[in-house]
């Protein structure tokens, strides 16, 4: 029987084929706390430089590069591949060198994300913070556009005649504009654009999406890569006892909750959950509580107010961010991982929480549902009563189906696929 070569064999093989490539990558989604593209950014980056995936790799942040145009080091790499420049900071009782690397991350760049939060508040000021930005990049990033890789995490594209990646992780913006604010919803649409008129190198999550991109641009599939995420290979399943400080801390009992993680707005379908979770508790049907983890998403006062008063009845607690290990804690103890969203291109969540052993809830005919399979509770996103059918048989209902093959990809994996479509960029590089 032949032994399938393993990660490192097929890293050895890559990086004697060809020189490794030289990378720029986007590193906004760096900065302040992160969502779910950010995590994506910080993964990748960190497993690109752990695994030595590419020769040299520098992060651009809108107008300069992050830490006063300092080249990448192992130092830096700590607040990548631990926590936010934001989070370290303040976290005084892990003061190491990877805290201290935040530290100076964060102060080099806290007037750039100043002056980016304050032209996110108009639509005049977004706009005209896209044009002065794109072209400093244009400018700034003109001397590498010979050896350099431009890889963009999140849509947005700047002028680049160089190699080019761009991760398209969903089509929200053109499916859902509702959901966005409107200069998110131009600026994204012009990264994809860009990214499909000066032929770069595309990267999807999921073949959902791949499908959606290939029907929306009438495309041909020759230059887009799927390349699935990964849970965080932290998330694992945990005892009781290995939950318990967190547990008490927040009050809760394990497998006794419901947990939801994300960013609370009007596409992760709240409202409904929202109602779902109430009328089910009214009807005596379950009492745990809804636990829910996220910062506030653009035009979610609606969400937000349903969740007060289910946490002014003592059914719900809203915790906001949370640092990673007491998140890994809360998705191994978890009851269930609510998350039937309206639209994903992925949901990292969901796929954590399964690594860390728990069952999830999801919406039938989503990308979840192409990595979760039967693994999951699915149910349609738009009908509160299967929702709340989906709690409660969850509630009573123990099951111990394998998990899905989803759970098992690592970051080595992606980020070796990932410097794979790097090469192919730099493949398609005119002579």
């Amino acid at each position: 029987m032949t032994e399938e070569p393993d990660t490192a064999d097929l890293i050895s093989d890559q990086s004697s084929a060809s020189a490794l490539p030289n990378v720029i990558i986007g590193g906004t989604p760096l900065l302040g706390r992160l969502t779910g593209i950010g995590h994506y950014t910080r993964q990748l980056v960190s497993a690109l430089h752990r695994y030595q995936l590419v020769s040299r790799l520098r992060l651009w942040g809108d107008i300069s590069f992050i830490d006063d145009d300092a080249v990448l080091t192992d130092e830096t790499i700590g607040v990548v591949a631990g926590a936010n420049a934001e989070t370290v900071a303040a976290d005084v009782d892990s003061a190491d060198a990877d805290s201290n690397a935040g530290k100076r991350l964060s102060s080099g760049s806290t007037w750039k994300q100043a002056i980016r939060q304050q032209a996110a508040k108009s639509y005049t000021a977004a706009r005209w913070y896209t044009q002065i930005s794109e072209r400093v990049a244009a400018y700034r990033l003109k001397p590498f556009t010979r050896d350099h890789v431009y890889h963009s995490p999140n849509f947005i594209l700047p002028p680049y005649p160089g190699p080019k990646v761009i991760t398209v992780h969903d089509l929200s913006v053109l499916r859902y504009p509702e959901f966005h604010r409107r200069q998110m919803v131009e600026v994204c649409e012009a990264g994809i654009r860009r990214a499909i008129e000066e032929d770069a190198q595309i990267i999807v999550d999921s073949d959902v999406v791949r499908q959606e991109l290939l029907a929306e641009f009438s495309l041909i599939d020759v230059n887009i890569t799927t390349v699935p995420l990964a849970p965080d290979e932290r998330c694992r399943p945990r005892s009781e006892a290995e939950c318990r400080s967190t547990l008490r801390r927040f009050d809760l009992s394990y497998g006794g909750f419901f947990l939801f993680v994300g960013t609370v707005e009007p596409r992760k379908n709240l409202s409904r959950v929202f109602e779902a979770y109430r009328v089910g508790r009214e009807e005596k049907l379950f009492d745990w509580p809804l636990v829910v983890v996220g910062g506030r998403g653009w035009k979610s006062a609606s969400e937000h107010e349903a969740l007060e008063k289910l946490c002014d009845r003592g059914w719900a607690r809203y915790l906001y961010y949370l640092d990673d290990l007491t998140l890994h804690d809360l998705y191994a103890a978890t009851g269930l991982l609510v998350f039937p969203s309206l639209y994903e291109g992925f949901g990292l969540p969901a796929v954590e929480a399964a690594a860390s052993g728990s069952r999830v809830l999801t919406s039938l005919g989503s990308a979840m549902a192409e990595f979760l399979g039967d693994f999951a509770t699915l149910v349609d996103p738009l009908d509160v009563e299967a929702i709340k059918k989906g709690l409660y048989e969850s509630s009573v209902t123990d099951t111990n189906q394998d998990l899905p093959k989803v759970v098992n990809r690592t970051w080595q994996e992606v980020a070796t696929e990932t410097a794979a479509v790097y090469q192919k960029a730099l493949g398609d590089r005119p002579s």
